[in-house]
Formats: C-alpha cells, structure tokens, sequence
C-alpha cells in the first residue's frame, strides 16, 4: 500500500478524548510568512457542543506553545479569557482548565499558538526542491495535533475555514478553492480559502511552495490539477489525464458526484509515504505521480495510474465516510482502495491487463508471509494510532484487497455495487464501522451468511490447503476435499477452519465456472460432479480468485497440462497452477522437481507477464540456493535449465519495440532480458555489452539507453564488468537522474 508504508507515526499511548465536547467549525489561521525561520503562528476559533457541565475543555496538541485562550458561550455575549493549560505529554493532550463552569450548550473556543516547521515528514513539516524552501503537511493518523490543536480523532469531524498567510512568490493551496486573496504585510498575501465540507482532521492539507501547474477538467466539469516543482510540469500528463477518467468513474460508480470543485494532486519533493489522500488535495512522492517520457519505463505509468486509483478512491471512501475509530482502517479504507483501485484502472487502461498482475502483485505476495506461524489476521484491534504501521503490512493489505475480490465474485458484480451506493449514501459525511458495510452488502445480495463467510477470512490468521482426490463413476465424478491451514514449512495445524467458496472450470468450458461447491468448514467433504466425462479435466479455484491453495493428485494435474500449454486455461489459472506446485515443493509437500518438470512440459511457450513475473520470481528463489553450490556444475545446469525455458519468448520479443506493441509486452521483455542476462546466456550478454558501449560512441548525450531495457543492460554487463564498466554506469545513471 502506498498511503502509509514508510510513514512513522506517533508513539502516543492509547487515551480517547471524551465526548463531552464535540467540535463542529474550525476557523484556522496559519502565518507561514517566517518559512524561513522554520517557525509558524496561528490563531484557532472552534465552535463546539457541550453535552455536560465542565470546567475543562481536553483536545491534542504536540510540541506547540499555546499562548492565549478563550471561550465565549451560547449567547456569543462575553468571553472568559481566564483559562490556563497544561500539556499532557503521554497522551498528546492539551488540558485547558477553566476558572468558571461551562454550561452544557454551544460555544466558541479561541486559541492564539505558534509552532516549528519540523523536518520529520510529518505534521507541518519543511520540503526543499533544490535550493527552493516549502513546507507541506501529513496528518494521518494522528499528526495534525502537531500543526494546531484540534479534536484529532476521526470521529471529531467537522467543518473547517482556513487562512493561510504567506510570500507572494510562493504557491499557497490548501483542501478548498482559494475565496479571497489579500496583500499582506512584508511583501505577503493572505489567503483565505472557501470552508470544507465536514471532515476528519488527519485529511486537513496545506501545501507551500515553488510549483508550477497543468490543468484540466473533467466531464462534470471538476478543476483537476497537477502540482510539479519548476519545469517539471510536463512529467505530470499523465496523472493528469487519468485523474480526469477515474474521478467521474468513480462518481457513476458509486452512484455520488465528487463532492468539491477542484481536485488538486501534487507532487512533493520530500514525501515519506507513496501518497496522501487529504480531501482536495491529495499529496503523492514525486516517483507515484510525474512520468518522464524520456526517462521513465512503460511500469511507471501502471504504478502511477494505480497509485491515483487509490487516492481518488479514497475521495468517497474515507473522506466522505470515514471509519469511526483506526481499528476499522483495514477496510472501510486500505484495502477497500487498494482493491478498487484495480478495478478503476482496468476501466481506463484495459490494455495493462491489471486484474491479471493482481493475482501475481497482489494476492500471491501476501501468501507468502500468511503461509508463516507467526502471521496475524487482516481484522485487528487497534488501540493507538502507532499500532498502524506495525500491523499494516502485506498481509493486512495484500490479503485484505483479495477479500473484497473475492466477495465481488461471490455475490456479483451489481449486488456488489448496489451495496457500496446504499453504504455511502447513507453514511455520506459520517462515521462508520465494518459490520455497516457487511450489512448493505448483505442486504443487496440478499445473502444473510455473508458475514460468518467473511469472518473465517478476517478474523483468523492463515488461509487452507485444499487436498483434492476424484473418482470417476460413469458421467458423474466424486470429489473429496480435505482442508487444513497451509504452512510454509510443511506443518500441520488442524485448529482451523474456513468456509470456502469454490468455483471450478472443466475442459469443455475452461473460463466459465461450471460448477459451484461450498465448503462450510468441515474437514473433509464429498461432492458428487454430474455430467462430465471421463476425459474432462477439471481445476479448483477458477481465476485464481480464492485465497487458498490446491494440492492435486499427480493424475489431474497431468491432465491439466494440456490445457496450460495451449493456453486454454486463463492466464490467471495457469498462473494459479505453478504458483501452488512450488508452495508445496518449498513446504516440502512435493518435489522441486515436480515443479521444474510441470514448467518444462507445460510453461514454454507461455507469453502472459504475470505468468511470467510468478515463475522467474520462483526460480529466482531456487538460483538463490544454486548461486553457491558448485558440486557437479549445480549453478550452470540451472542457468542453463532457465535460459532453455525462456528461449521462445526470447526469440519472440527480441530486444526492441514493435510498432503498437502492447503495455505488457514491453514490460516483459525487460524481464524476460534481465533473466538471460543474469543467467549468462551467451547472446544476451553480446547484445547488452554492445548497446551499453553505443551509448559512449562521439560522446553524443542523446544515446541514451531505452527506459525499458536499461535495467536488463545495466544489470547484465555489471554482472561481468570491471573498473571501467563501473565508472560508464555511474556517469550514464548521473545523465538520466539529471534528466529526469
């Protein structure tokens, strides 16, 4: 996930503020005119409920100087200016006692504070772009307490009016359209932006800088922009264009129009996430949103689509409902976004072929540290936010997204999205917790298990092993299905169980399910197929959807062989296949020559990137083994055992781009060069110590090497260089970082 991989968060314990006080309005004011002091004034007007007599108002505030308080009642006729603070260090807690009770009712709070720019990457924090001085802001998940004091909780949502005062040269944005700009004092303007609609805190953003900018709008006429440092906004095209086919996507598809005027995204030369998705504004690191195209290889315009997906996605699903407390983080945003994301960019570029690099990208990276004893469930209890990073991982995200696939396929595309409408609709600028959107989906699909089905697959760590045997009767086939917890290493666990889905497609009908089984979480369970025959090859788990894995007896997966080498069977199913086979040789459940066997017979004439990317990873775990064992040539037989695998698709590709040559194709043949390479075949490293020498030929700086391929050059004559092939790659990677 790109929104909080890297960012660190708070280590502030666990300490709710009450709900005795309830904001509804901040009307803040921020005086950044001192950016280069690296300090920062402010002034903060809060209007709020209370439900009960108090004497004490309590909200977050971190390493902030709060220098004057008042409050002012119901009435709006006298303010107590007697107030006094004590901070809370623990709990990231400013304690304002008052001299005189505070009746139960509404009233406005008034701070005046002031603050440093810090350099962490978070709250109001500096960004240099060369010699250029800004600063920007990252709130989530707890973070905006540190750039003024606030109810810092997501449930605290409320409107807010900012105000942000700074240098004319400088570009000032913030979640809203700018309403008025004023001139200032010492060479200033005073910006005062239109008021949000209610929303959470961590999605408050200001962003100050040297930018330059493109624009567009889309067809419900939203103002979309792209935020660049100077000269780089040409590197924003391509962001730019797909945010203008997504954002009304997603309006039809959730059947709610984007809720603001504008949509600014940009591009910040000192990030610690991948992107941020602050309402109106949404902040990404400049590798996630600018594609150079020059520089930049055919991958970086799927990571940058997908990254966009997900941001905009969150527009409706976080910003407009937004989970009550961070424990419902796992769905109602991360995974929901991470999942949708896919779904938005295979309407727009349908030619990425995106929901097949899922199952690889995706689903498959997740099983790997789910398949270890000490994984964890993706539904978790959170009681901090500094709890997030320490269980947001693959797991969490990877598994997570693949729930929510597999629940689309399992009640259906349209009851799917029926009930993600009903769900926003109702809780459009609110709270809300998991089980609210279970139920709509429930209720849409009208299937009233669909909760004890899911919970098997949130609540409990792991996912199954499916041993499958047949016997053929006749026209009819039984079927036994053993299930128990698949471990990395091969142990056995019998303490759980889950309640399985299973689509299954037969040779006759290879890309349609034929037939439905449930398994509804016993160990053991017999179905009876009729008519199939006995030459019909069958296979489990159709589209890779489910999020298990298939042990099949030798005899079906022989006879599913054929159906792999004529690419019968979707990409997605014949990655599915070696996939599970090379998890069951690595838990020691098969041999590993099962697996080079299976890919021999049926993988040498696959054409599919994500075929492709699974293999090559796999193998590349047993070169690892291979790269140091020198008894009896071990290392050149395998070298020799891949080169002889990916002859054909060698020979296919070649080494250059054919006219309207598929997003996948080129990105392939990188990988397929990059593992000749690296696998000392004899013409690849020929060809790729000639095209890396052209480049130095008349010291001409337009050779440069082809964005697409120079991984695979670079890496192959490394393999084998010396001083001076060393000292060619240094200079030619300075050219292309100065480039882009």
């Amino acid at each position: 996930n790109f929104t909080r991989s890297i960012t660190k968060v708070s280590n502030a314990p666990i300490h709710r503020l009450s709900t005795n006080i309830i904001p509804s309005h901040y009307r803040l004011y921020i005086d950044a005119s001192q950016l280069e002091e690296l300090i920062f004034q402010g002034t903060l007007d809060i209007d709020i409920q209370i439900k009960e007599i108090t004497d004490e108002i309590i909200l977050n505030s971190v390493n902030l100087n709060i220098t004057q308080i008042g409050f002012q009642d119901n009435n709006f006729t006298s303010i107590i200016l007697n107030g006094s603070v004590k901070f809370n260090q623990e709990y990231e807690q400013a304690i304002i006692k008052f001299h005189q009770p505070l009746n139960p009712g509404n009233g406005r709070l008034y701070l005046s504070f002031n603050g440093k720019i810090n350099d962490q990457l978070n709250g109001f924090y500096r960004t240099q772009s060369g010699d250029s001085l800004g600063a920007c802001t990252q709130f989530e998940p707890g973070y905006a307490r540190q750039a003024f004091p606030c109810f810092d909780e997501p449930s605290f949502k409320a409107n807010f009016t900012i105000t942000i005062r700074s240098h004319k040269n400088l570009t000032t944005l913030s979640n809203m359209p700018v309403k008025s700009k004023s001139n200032g004092e010492n060479d200033t303007y005073v910006y005062e932006f239109e008021t949000t609609p209610i929303m959470s805190t961590y999605l408050v953003a200001y962003v100050i800088g040297y930018y330059d900018y493109i624009e567009t709008r889309d067809i419900n006429n939203v103002l979309i922009r792209v935020y660049t440092s100077i000269g780089k906004q040409n590197q924003g095209s391509f962001a730019l264009k797909t945010a203008a086919k997504i954002l009304p996507f997603y309006a039809d598809y959730f059947g709610i129009k984007y809720p603001l005027s504008k949509l600014d995204m940009v591009a910040v030369s000192d990030f610690g996430s991948g992107a941020m998705e602050n309402w109106g504004l949404v902040t990404y690191r400049e590798t996630y949103l600018l594609v150079n195209g020059h520089t930049s290889p055919q991958k970086t315009k799927q990571d940058v689509s997908l990254v966009v997906a997900h941001e905009l996605a969150h527009q409706w699903f976080g910003n407009l409902v937004t989970m009550q407390w961070w424990n419902d983080l796992w769905l109602n945003e991360d995974n929901f976004a991470s999942w949708i994301e896919f779904l938005a960019v295979d309407y727009v570029y349908p030619e990425f072929d995106i929901w097949t690099q899922f199952v690889s990208d995706t689903l498959a990276t997740c099983m790997v540290p789910d398949a270890l004893h000490n994984s964890h469930p993706i539904e978790m209890s959170i009681e901090k936010p500094t709890e997030i990073d320490e269980i947001f991982d693959e797991i969490t995200y990877g598994k997570g997204s693949s729930v929510i696939r597999l629940i689309h396929a399992y009640i259906g595309s349209e009851a799917f999205r029926r009930g993600l409408s009903n769900y926003l609709a109702e809780y459009s600028y609110k709270n809300t917790i998991t089980d609210n959107l279970w139920s709509h989906l429930s209720r849409a699909s009208n299937n009233s298990h669909l909760s004890s089905i899911l919970s098997t697959w949130t609540k409990q760590m792991g996912y199954p092993l499916l041993t499958v045997k047949e016997k053929q009767k006749g026209n009819e086939r039984l079927i036994t299905i053993e299930q128990m917890r698949f471990l990395a290493d091969g142990t056995k666990d019998d303490r759980l169980r889950w309640k399985i889905p299973i689509d299954i497609c037969t040779k006759s009908s290879p890309n349609e399910s034929v037939y439905q089984l449930y398994l509804n979480g016993e160990k053991k369970q017999e179905f009876l197929l009729e008519k199939i025959s006995s030459t019909d090859w069958i296979k489990l788990n159709l589209f890779s959807v489910g999020i298990y894995r298939v042990d099949y007896p030798q005899s079906m997966l022989e006879a599913l062989t054929p159906g792999i080498n004529d690419q019968t069977l979707s990409p997605q199913d014949r990655f599915n296949i070696q996939a599970d086979v090379f998890a069951l040789a690595r838990a020691g459940r098969r041999g590993y020559v099962d697996y080079l066997k299976l890919l021999r017979q049926a993988y040498k004439h696959e054409e599919n990137l994500t075929v492709w990317k699974s293999i090559l990873r796999q193998l590349s775990d047993l070169g690892s083994i291979f790269e140091y064992a020198y008894l009896n040539n071990t290392k050149l037989l395998y070298q020799s055992y891949v080169c002889d695998l990916l002859l054909n698709i060698y020979n296919k590709l070649t080494w250059d781009s054919l006219p309207n040559e598929s997003s996948q194709a080129i990105i392939l043949r990188s990988i397929i060069l990059l593992n000749m390479g690296v696998n000392e075949h004899d013409k690849t490293r020929d060809e790729a110590a000639a095209r890396f020498e052209k480049i130095f030929i008349g010291n001409n700086e337009d050779n440069f090497m082809d964005p697409n391929i120079r991984g695979a050059v670079y890496l192959t004559v490394a393999k084998r260089g010396n001083q001076r092939t060393f000292d060619q790659l240094k200079s030619v990677i300075f050219l292309e970082l100065f480039r882009s």
